[in-house]
C-alpha cells in the first residue's frame, strides 16, 4: 500500500510539502509529487520533484512554489519501481503568503498633527521579507487618496512613512493600505477634533452576581493623569442590554444615581430589586460612569459590565476528543468554577455524576466524585465495542447540567487507534511525547504534524511484535506553533486506511524576545530619560512613545501579541484553524485547556485528514461518513431522528 497525505492548500510564494508512505511491498518506490494546474490567466502551471520511499518508511517531498496567482490546480503523484500507480487530487488555492502588520503612533489625530506609521512585511514564519516591493497609500474619511508611495522598498521588513495633516482635513475614520503581489492589508485610525482628557475614570464592579445575591457596591475612581485624585461629581447610570434580532426588546428606564466624588466614591446597587429583573434567564447589566470635573465642569466617562446568573456556580464538560472510540478509553473533565473561572473549592458537598452507553438517562449510573482543589474532575470510560453514544449528566448542590452526548467514531472493520499527548505543557524547542494505543495489534504506523498549513515534520514508527501501544517523541519548532496538528495512521491488511488526529497547543510561537527598561518611572517636562533595550543580537527595534491621554481616548494603533498570534492561526488550514476569526470565544476554551490536552477527534478516518487540514491519496479506502438522507431504505426510526437532529421535514416515503 502506499499514502500520500499534504495540505489541502497551495500557498504562493511557499514551499509545498507532502508525505509519502509505502507498506507491504518489498522494493523501494520511486514517486514523483506533482503540482499540475490551469492559471486564471490561461498559462499552464507544472511543477514536480521525485523521492525514492523505501517499504515502511515515510519520506517529505518539498516543492518550492512561486506566485502563480488564482486557478485550478491538482495534487498528482505517480509511483514506479515496488508499487506503480496514479492518483490525483483537487487543491484549493490561496494567495496569502505575507503577515503584514501596520503600527501608528496613535489611534486617533487632530487636524493638523502629523501622522507617523510603520509596516512590518514578514513571512508566515515571521521573517522580514526584504525583497519585495510595496504599494502604500492613505485614503481619508471619504476613501479620497491623500498620499501615496508606489514600490517603495523596505528596509529589513519594515517600511516607515509619515503624513501631515492640513488644518481641515476630512474628518472620519482613514485608512492606511497596504498592497503587495495582490494582497491588500489596511489600518484604519481616526480624524477627529478633540481635546485630550486631563483626568480618566474607573469603576470596580463585580462581574457576576446571582438573582439571590444582587447587593453590592460599586467603587467610581477618579485622578488626573499625572496621579492626583479628581473632585467633583458623579453620575452612574445602570440599565440591562437586549440583543434580538427577532423581538423588539422593552425599553426599561435606566436607573441614575450622583454622588460626590473626591478621588473616590462608593455607590450601593440592589439590582434585581431596582431593575425589576425576571429571574427566569441570565442578564446582562451596562454600567455608564460620568464624572463631572467641580472647577471646570469638564465630563469624562467610562463604562462596566455585569452578569446577574441564577445559580452561584457553573459547569462544563470539557471532552478530550468529540468522538470516543470503542474499545479504547475515553477521559472527559468536568469543570466545576465560579463565572469568573475561579474554582470551586468544597471539601464537604461531591459532584454527582450520572453516565451511561445509552440515550435513555434511567439506564444511567451514579457515581460521587470528591472536588479537587483546581474544581476539575477527571471522567475516565471504557466503551465497548458494541455501543455507539455515551451520555453525561452532573449535579452540585442546586446546579443540574445535561451535557450533550459524545458519539463514538465509525469504522467499517470497528478498528481504532487513538493518540494521547504524555508532555505537560509542550512548547516550542523541546520534545513532546506521543501515546498511540490501538485496537488491534499493529506492526507500523505513520504520522505527520502540520503547523500552519504545512507538514513539518513526518516520520514512521515501528511497533513490537503484538503489541497495541506504542510512545514516540518529536521535536516542536517555531512553524509547528502556535497550534501543531498531529495526524497518524496506518493501512490494515484488508486495505481500510485507520487514523486519528491531535491538536497540540504549544507554548512559545514568538522567536526572539525584548525587553525594555528606563532610568527613572518619573521625571520632569525637557528632561532626558534613558531607555535600555535587551533582544537577541542584529535584531530589528522599533520604539514608540506616547502620551497617556491619548491612550484613553482610542487604543488600536499598536501591534500586540495576541495579535500577531491571531495571525499566525490564520494560515492553518484546519477546520478550527479557518473558522478561528469567527470564534473568539475558542481562545479562552483553550486557555482554560492548557493542561488537558484536547483534540478534536474524527467521527471517520477521512475526517482524521481534512480536519487537520490535509489530504490523503492512496490506494487503501479512507472510511466517509454517508448521511442518513442518503440512505436507500431508510426506515421511520432513521426519518424521526434526521427531523429532530437535524431540524428537517419528514422525508416522504
Amino acid at each position: 500500500f502506499y499514502s500520500v497525505v499534504a495540505p489541502t492548500m497551495l500557498r504562493a510564494n511557499s514551499e509545498y510539502t507532502a508525505a509519502v508512505t509505502t507498506t507491504d511491498v518489498s522494493q523501494p518506490t520511486t514517486v514523483v509529487v506533482q503540482l499540475i494546474g490551469r492559471k486564471d490567466s490561461g498559462a499552464d502551471y507544472s511543477n514536480s520533484e521525485y523521492v525514492v520511499v523505501e517499504p515502511y518508511l515515510t519520506r517529505i517531498v518539498r516543492l518550492k512554489v512561486e506566485d502563480l496567482g488564482p486557478g485550478h490546480y491538482n495534487l498528482t503523484v505517480k509511483g514506479e519501481g515496488g508499487l506503480s500507480f496514479t492518483n490525483t487530487t483537487k487543491l484549493i488555492y490561496s494567495d496569502k503568503s505575507y503577515s503584514v502588520f501596520i503600527q501608528t503612533d496613535k489611534a486617533v489625530y487632530k487636524p493638523g498633527h502629523k501622522i507617523l506609521f510603520r509596516i512590518l512585511i514578514l513571512s508566515s514564519h515571521l521573517k522580514p521579507v526584504a525583497t519585495h516591493t510595496i504599494d502604500v497609500h492613505v485614503t481619508d474619511g471619504k476613501n479620497n487618496r491623500i498620499k501615496q508611495w508606489i514600490k517603495a522598498e523596505p528596509s529589513r521588513g519594515v517600511f516607515s512613512g509619515e503624513l501631515e495633516l492640513s488644518k481641515n482635513p476630512v474628518l472620519g475614520d482613514w485608512r492606511i493600505v497596504v498592497t503587495i503581489d495582490g494582497q491588500t492589508y489596511a489600518k484604519v485610525f481616526s480624524v477627529a477634533e478633540y481635546v485630550l482628557p486631563k483626568f480618566e475614570v474607573s469603576v470596580d464592579i463585580p462581574k457576576h452576581i446571582t438573582f439571590k445575591d444582587s447587593k453590592f457596591g460599586a467603587t467610581v475612581r477618579a485622578k488626573y493623569t499625572y496621579g492626583r485624585p479628581v473632585k467633583g461629581e458623579a453620575t452612574i447610570s445602570i440599565a440591562p442590554s437586549y440583543v434580538s434580532d427577532i423581538l423588539q426588546p422593552i425599553f426599561m428606564q435606566p436607573v441614575r444615581k450622583t454622588v460626590p466624588i473626591d478621588g473616590k466614591a462608593m455607590v450601593e446597587f440592589d439590582i434585581v430589586k431596582e431593575l425589576q429583573l425576571n429571574q427566569d434567564f441570565e442578564r446582562h447589566i451596562v454600567f455608564d460612569v460620568t464624572v463631572k470635573e467641580e472647577l471646570t465642569g469638564r465630563k469624562q466617562n467610562t463604562t462596566a459590565e455585569l452578569w446577574v446568573h441564577k445559580h452561584k456556580y457553573k459547569m462544563d464538560l470539557i471532552k478530550t476528543s468529540q468522538y470516543f472510540k470503542p474499545g479504547l478509553k475515553y477521559t472527559a473533565y468536568i469543570k466545576l468554577a465560579h463565572h469568573d473561572d475561579t474554582p470551586v473549592i468544597d471539601k464537604s458537598n461531591p459532584l454527582k455524576v450520572r453516565s451511561g452507553f445509552s440515550y435513555e438517562s434511567n439506564e444511567y449510573e451514579e457515581n460521587n466524585y470528591k472536588i479537587p482543589p483546581t474544581g476539575i474532575v477527571e471522567l475516565i470510560f471504557y466503551p465497548p465495542k458494541n455501543i455507539s453514544v455515551l451520555g453525561i449528566e452532573a449535579e452540585y448542590l442546586d446546579v443540574k447540567e445535561w451535557f450533550s452526548t459524545v458519539n463514538a467514531a465509525v469504522s467499517p472493520s470497528d478498528t481504532f487507534i487513538q493518540a494521547v499527548v504524555k508532555t505537560e505543557k509542550p512548547k516550542v524547542n523541546s520534545d513532546v511525547e506521543l501515546m498511540v494505543n490501538s485496537t488491534e495489534p499493529i506492526r507500523h504506523l505513520s504520522y505527520l504534524v502540520l503547523g500552519r498549513g504545512d507538514v513539518v515534520t513526518a516520520n514512521s514508527v515501528q511497533f513490537l511484535e503484538g503489541a497495541r501501544t506504542v510512545e514516540w517523541r518529536f521535536l516542536v519548532t517555531y512553524n509547528m506553533a502556535p497550534t501543531a496538528h498531529v495526524v497518524i495512521q496506518y493501512i490494515r491488511a484488508d486495505g481500510e486506511v485507520i487514523a486519528d488526529s491531535l491538536d497540540i497547543q504549544l507554548d512559545g510561537a514568538l522567536q526572539n524576545y525584548v525587553r525594555l527598561d528606563l532610568s527613572s518611572d518619573e521625571t520632569e517636562p525637557g528632561a532626558n530619560i534613558q531607555l535600555t533595550v535587551e533582544t537577541k543580537p542584529n535584531s530589528y527595534v522599533g520604539i514608540l512613545g506616547i502620551d497617556q491621554s491619548v491612550q484613553l481616548l482610542k487604543t488600536g494603533n499598536d501591534i500586540d501579541q495576541e495579535e500577531v498570534l491571531r495571525e499566525l492561526s490564520s494560515y492553518d488550514t484546519s477546520v478550527s484553524g479557518m473558522f478561528r476569526p469567527f470564534m473568539r470565544d475558542l481562545d479562552d476554551l483553550e486557555r482554560r485547556r492548557r493542561s488537558i490536552y484536547w483534540s478534536p477527534g474524527s467521527f471517520t478516518a477521512d475526517e482524521a485528514f481534512s480536519g487537520s487540514g490535509a489530504v490523503i491519496l492512496t490506494n487503501g479506502y479512507v472510511h466517509k461518513h454517508t448521511p442518513w438522507r442518503l440512505m436507500e431504505k431508510p426506515d421511520w426510526t432513521n426519518k424521526f431522528r434526521i427531523q429532530l437532529l437535524l431540524g428537517l421535514f419528514p422525508l416522504s416515503p
